[in-house]
């Protein structure tokens, strides 16, 4: 027994030994990440080089790797805007480290997204210009796209309504379209997903914007492609640039960590028109009457009498409108190992605005899931579900706030003397809380991504995504606004499916040390279509459809009696059929070549053109690497490239090249089968010949950074919805017959201005300039293609979007009457619309944005303004505002107005007749440019004060970080427009009006100006 016992001692020693040995042989690293600063990195990935062992830095720039080896080991440190740092370090037991990063604002080695892919900086030989997601948070803006102005050169964005859920209008290098939308294609994680504004039909007051239920603070960055070797792998959808948007994921390395972000906030408008008071309007109108010539008080409109109407100076605009406030709250989970990368996130808005009633809420979630099992086999998936509600109001022409700038005059009282709403003239009050207008967009993105490697170098990716829309716009007015016995609702319900199956493979080869090859091609099928009540759903009810269902089952049952419930599934059916290939070719890591070429089949185009093919060719040199650079201290990186190709747009309706019947009426009792449509077979894409130059620069080891861009972009067989010939027993028809040019320069400037221990100052700069011109119209008039209502005109020689008025001279000082031109230029009296020309451009010179952010210690300040210099902004609502005296409101800048003989004033003497002006038969028909204002503004759009707590506070906390922060958005305004928001957008009627009118006003909402109070943490 004895024997035993020692033989189980020894064996214990043994054991105990043997650990001691391996412990004693394997360490640990722990360490820091810092910036140049010495504050902390979050987010820098670290590697062990030739190990698979990988960690993410916390928000104090902490990392730890355990069971290493002891011996030397190198780290590699990557984050985003630093350059890559390598670092060999002894390994013995436990050791500590600090790692120091050194900015890199060139980011060569930052990735950047592009279609069905992605590349380092370096590798990228077109035009990309990236955004980050931090960028997209740091405005309250209605909707992700929003955020974007300024922040990109070439890209003009116009954020032209005060609405909540409003949308923007984006055009990137110009306009290229005229009755094709003219908007980008936005890609959500390679998804191209539904974006078209007008998607369930035109009901006013601004369009429900698809994109608002996304959640920006689920945005890791956006690439904007611009140029054709960016966006040509996108071939027949890519002229209009394309808009990449990638959603955040699980890092390897990353431990668990939960993220809130929580933000309140203030609003009312940035600007807003002054309209003559009561009193001022009374004597505004009498003065009228006496110019006409007439004795005695003038009459008043809504049965007031003087006396009544001297009572009364209501504001209206402060009747309807309030502050503002918003919640918007955000959570998100996400972690990372070798195998399984995760990042989950809920979130919720509510954003009501200055109007009364008017606000969009907004709730949804996301999964984003990377597990990789083996090292030859990744799933990835995508799962995110959005649900926005907008409570719309009445705006513009449909009263509201629009009211208030017009007909609802200052004289008129909100009660009558027995309490009653006054009904006699425009009371935007009687209808606040009263009309419920609510659109509902539910959207449910979803992919599959399945990758497989059987061999070295050799990708196999299949990709199954999806994009369901669901949108639902219930109008009910109850039966006190339509003095009815019952109300009266309105259901217009619309689905939208959209189904993308794509397979590619790439193949990476390194020829030897100095040539890489990097070769992807592809196959990919799209399939989209709409189920929908063409006309609605519409009858008596109690309240909104989607709560009275009695009622809305018996508006159907009467429709479909009736013959007027038009159900339609597989509406605008749209399919692409697509094979698209790139080859990626580096010489020494210095030259780069790129060749993509795609061929698209749709179901839009007609059988004669069936399929188009859309290639481009690109290239870059670092010339900096060049021996007669490579030692410059002055000259840190020089990067040349240029590119051409052909890109193509599709984006216009479906069904357009056949002929089309619809059931209409009857005759001798029998329905009646009628043609809709002229037949085109040749009907085809938009063509875009695009030629880009840039140089990529760096001095001073990076402390000037920038881009300096050329573009030419040519439109040919542009897409024209006009009018063809009689013969063919129709008014319009979709015809290829229009050339436009595009032709800009691009800046973008970067500088670190101070860099001390504890102070940071940078500046980013970026502008671009913009010539657009229509080289044909293949012999239509100008009068051919109009923008709905705006007067804006396409005519041969001048931009898109060109004003179409009759110039204005100015006012005869002997008379008071106001001088035209005409056609040839010579003055005159008498005003025609045959006189109107093409003059004016609702497209500015120059846009931009000026950014700079200083640091001191934990805090940040970040400003950044933007600008629009040149074109012009056409005031449509200026007609009845100023001039002839109506029953609208009267803007105080008619103070500048002739009055007396030797009188020099810009507008004419007032009138109440319109025809007291010669030839102008109506104040509607008032088109010209005295209404035709410089459209150049600078705004204040961001000021944030940050303030980051210090690691040793926070982990008193228990948390990881903890920033706090304030954000006042559009403070400022400096502009000469006098009607308000100079930064406007109307309610656009169709896709062509967009590409038209972005610059013109009728009664428009301005924009918001808010401040913002907000936290973000992680633990």
């Amino acid at each position: 027994m004895k024997i035993f016992y020692l033989l189980k001692r020894g064996l214990s020693l043994l054991f105990i030994f043997m650990v001691l040995k391996v412990q004693a042989q394997t360490g640990s690293i722990s360490g820091k990440v810092l910036d140049e600063t010495g504050l902390p990195l979050p987010g820098a990935s670290v590697f062990i080089k030739g190990t698979n062992k990988a960690a993410s830095t916390d928000n104090n720039g902490v990392f730890q790797f355990s069971g290493i080896a002891n011996g030397d080991v190198t780290l590699e440190v990557r984050s985003i805007a630093y350059k890559t740092l390598l670092r060999t370090v002894k390994v013995s037991g436990k050791t500590e480290v600090t790692l120091n990063l050194q900015s890199d604002s060139q980011m060569l080695d930052d990735v950047v997204i592009l279609g069905y892919g992605s590349q380092t900086k370096r590798q990228v030989t077109g035009a990309i210009s990236k955004v980050t997601g931090e960028k997209l948070t740091a405005l309250p803006t209605p909707s992700f796209e929003a955020s974007l102005q300024g922040q990109a050169p070439g890209v003009q964005v116009t954020q032209g309504s005060g609405l909540a859920g409003s949308g923007s209008v984006i055009r990137i290098r110009g306009i290229g379209s005229i009755s094709a939308g003219g908007d980008p294609l936005y890609v959500v994680d390679g998804i191209p997903i539904t974006s078209d504004p007008f998607i369930a039909g035109n009901r006013g007051a601004m369009n429900q914007n698809p994109l608002a239920t996304i959640n920006p603070n689920d945005i890791e960055s956006i690439e904007i492609l611009k140029d054709a070797a960016a966006a040509g792998i996108y071939g027949s959808r890519g002229a209009n640039g394309v808009i990449l948007v990638t959603t955040k994921r699980g890092k390897a390395g990353k431990k668990p960590t939960i993220t809130l972000s929580s933000r309140y906030g203030l609003s009312t408008y940035a600007n807003r028109p002054k309209f003559a008071n009561g009193a001022e309007w009374l004597a505004l109108r009498q003065e009228a009457w006496t110019n006409d010539g007439n004795t005695g008080l003038a009459p008043l409109p809504g049965g007031l009498t003087w006396a009544q109407a001297r009572q009364n100076d209501t504001d209206w605009w402060d009747i309807v409108t309030e502050t503002g406030k918003s919640n918007d709250q955000s959570i998100s989970y996400s972690q990372g190992t070798e195998k399984v990368n995760t990042y989950i996130s809920a979130s919720y808005g509510d954003n009501h605005s200055y109007l009364k009633g008017n606000s969009y809420q907004r709730y949804g979630f996301r999964v984003n899931l990377d597990v990789k099992p083996t090292s030859y086999f990744t799933t990835n998936i995508n799962i995110g579900y959005d649900k926005g509600t907008n409570n719309r109001v009445n705006a513009a022409w449909a009263g509201g706030l629009g009211d208030a700038m017009s007909t609802a005059l200052p004289i008129y009282p909100v009660y009558n003397g027995d309490g009653s709403f006054f009904s006699n003239g425009a009371n935007p009050s009687r209808n606040l809380g009263l009309l419920d207008w609510k659109t509902i967009n539910q959207r449910l993105i979803g992919g599959v991504t399945l990758e497989l490697k059987p061999v070295k170098n050799l990708s196999l990716k299949a990709i199954g995504n999806m994009d369901n829309l669901d949108v639902d716009d219930n109008i009910f007015t109850p039966a006190s606004l339509r003095n009815a016995s019952r109300g009266f609702a309105t259901a217009y319900p619309t689905s939208i499916f959209n189904r993308t199956v794509t397979g590619t493979a790439t193949y990476d080869l390194a020829i030897n040390k100095d040539n890489k090859l990097t070769l992807l091609a592809g196959a990919e099928a799209q399939f989209s279509d709409r189920t929908l009540y063409r006309n609605g759903i519409s009858g008596d009810a109690d309240g909104p459809f989607n709560k009275d269902l009695a009622s809305y089952y018996e508006a159907m049952r009467v429709g479909a009696a009736a013959g007027g419930l038009n159900f339609y599934t597989g509406f605008n059916k749209e399919t692409f059929s697509s094979l698209f290939a790139r080859i990626n070719y580096s010489y020494k890591d210095k030259y780069y070549l790129q060749g993509v070429v795609r061929r698209d089949g749709s179901s839009k185009f007609g059988p004669n053109n069936k399929y188009g093919y859309f290639p481009s060719i690109s290239g870059s040199w670092y010339i900096n690497q060049e021996d007669f650079l490579r030692s410059s201290k002055v000259i840190s990186n020089l990067k040349l490239r240029a590119s051409y190709g052909l890109v193509g747009s599709s984006n216009f309706p479906s069904g357009e090249y056949y002929q089309k019947f619809e059931y209409s009426g009857s005759y001798n009792g029998r329905p009646v089968l009628f043609p809709v449509n002229a037949e085109n077979p040749n009907l085809k894409w938009e063509e875009g010949r695009n030629l880009d130059v840039g140089l990529d620069f760096g001095l001073f080891n990076g402390r000037i950074s920038g881009e300096l861009g050329y573009y030419r972009k040519k439109t040919t067989d542009a897409l024209i919805n006009s009018a063809i010939s009689p013969s063919t027993g129709f008014d319009k028809g979709w015809l290829n017959v229009g050339e436009i040019l595009n032709e800009g320069y691009e800046l973008s400037l970067n500088t670190i201005n101070i860099q001390g221990k504890n102070f940071k100052w940078t500046t980013r700069l970026n502008a671009s300039k913009n010539f657009n011109e229509v080289l044909s119209l293949g012999g239509f008039s100008p009068d051919a293609v109009g923008g709905g209502t705006n007067d804006t005109r396409i005519a041969e020689g001048y931009p898109i979007g060109t004003n179409f008025l009759v110039r204005y001279k100015g006012v005869d000082p002997n008379d008071g009457l106001p001088i035209w031109l005409d056609k040839d230029g010579f003055e005159t009296k008498t005003f025609s619309l045959d006189n109107r020309v093409p003059v004016g451009k609702v497209l500015p010179d120059y846009v931009g944005g000026l950014t700079n952010t200083f640091n001191f210690k934990g805090f940040e300040l970040n400003t950044m303004f933007t600008f629009a210099i040149g074109g012009n902004l056409y005031d449509a609502s200026a007609k009845r505002q100023l001039g002839v005296v109506t029953d609208w409101n009267i803007r105080e800048d008619i103070a500048d107005r002739w009055r007396k003989p030797g009188d020099v004033a810009k507008f004419p003497r007032l009138t109440m007749n319109a025809g007291n002006y010669p030839g102008l038969s109506s104040e509607w028909q008032y088109n010209s440019t005295m209404f035709l204002y410089d459209a150049t503004f600078v705004r204040l759009r961001e000021v944030t004060l940050s303030y980051t707590l210090p690691a040793k506070a926070v982990s008193k906390l228990r948390l990881q970080s903890l920033k706090l922060f304030a954000t006042g958005m559009n403070l400022l305004t400096f502009s000469k427009y006098p009607g308000g928001d100079p930064e406007i957008a109307r309610d656009f009627e169709n896709p062509q009006d967009r590409n038209m009118s972005p610059n013109v006003t009728y009664l428009t909402t301005p924009q918001q100006k808010s401040i913002t109070f907000g936290l973000t943490t992680s633990f």
